[in-house]
């Protein structure tokens, strides 16, 4: 029972530091079977403690809570490289829209570098997130317009009626979206409904939509979609994802964009 206790509590330590721990991490951690992995993770899901995600598990309480700045050291290497791919595919000339979230976030810092080094004759940022306004530099050749309504502090962004209204006059060239979950069946969706339907409602003002998130939330169903697999032009995340969701995205011809392993973090 004392090996038991001691697997719980070393797990739930390794969860509170990275976020979530896959199958063969947990394999690993504790040399033990595939199937004893299984049996600890599903007592800890039935103690409320954990809750399944692709592959693997992670702390209940980052699904129920959220905190900006918890979030900003989970998968941070991770985010690292799928900001700057996704940043890649800004061109002079484009209005982009940048959802909220630290992913997006990265992709921000990663398009400023860009900009500092005078990459865009011209270029048109509109974002409802507080964090992107501050690492961004605006300028002659860059502007930002931030959409207000009502802020959330935990997030530090806007949404609400308010910001849809400020948004229904722009067109934009590219999007880029976040998400807290990924599936076959629900797609690209999100825990809260205002960013959800503030996502969707940008979604049909741009011509093409980039989704941004890192793998671990691959087989995640949260509250509510703004977008199934085929609705975006293009997945930029981490690991290609497997399986079923694998076959969504094939089946709706939707490019999927990882880093290559190489680029330093």
């Amino acid at each position: 029972m004392k090996k038991k206790a001691d697997r719980e509590e070393i797990l739930l330590r390794r969860l509170r530091l990275t976020g979530s721990v896959s199958l063969g991490e947990a394999m690993s951690l504790f040399d033990i079977s595939e199937a004893t992995v299984r049996r600890l993770f599903s007592e800890l899901e039935a103690s409320g403690a954990v809750v399944r995600c692709y592959g693997g598990v992670r702390l209940a309480a980052q699904v129920a809570g959220y905190s900006f700045a918890q979030r900003e050291l989970e998968f941070r290497a991770e985010k690292i490289r799928i900001g700057r791919l996704a940043a890649s595919f800004v061109e002079s000339g484009d209005t982009i829209y940048l959802d909220s979230g630290t992913t997006i976030l990265q992709m921000t810092l990663a398009l400023n570098e860009r900009i500092l080094r005078g990459e865009f004759e011209t270029l048109n940022v509109v974002t409802n997130s507080i964090a992107n306004v501050t690492a961004l530099t605006p300028g002659k050749n860059c502007r930002v317009v931030l959409a207000g309504g009502e802020y959330s502090p935990e997030r530090r962004d806007f949404s609400g009626p308010l910001t849809e209204g400020c948004l229904l006059p722009f067109h934009f060239s590219k999007c880029f979206l976040g998400a807290d979950g990924l599936t076959p069946q629900m797609g690209f969706c999100s825990d809260q409904i205002s960013i959800s339907s503030l996502n969707a409602l940008v979604l049909g003002h741009s011509t093409r939509c980039y989704a941004l998130l890192t793998s671990a939330k691959f087989g995640r169903n949260s509250l509510i979609s703004y977008a199934l697999p085929g609705g975006v032009y293009a997945l930029v995340t981490n690991a290609a994802p497997e399986g079923e969701l694998r076959e969504a995205f094939d089946q709706a011809e939707v490019r999927v964009c990882v880093p290559k392993s190489g680029l330093e973090d």
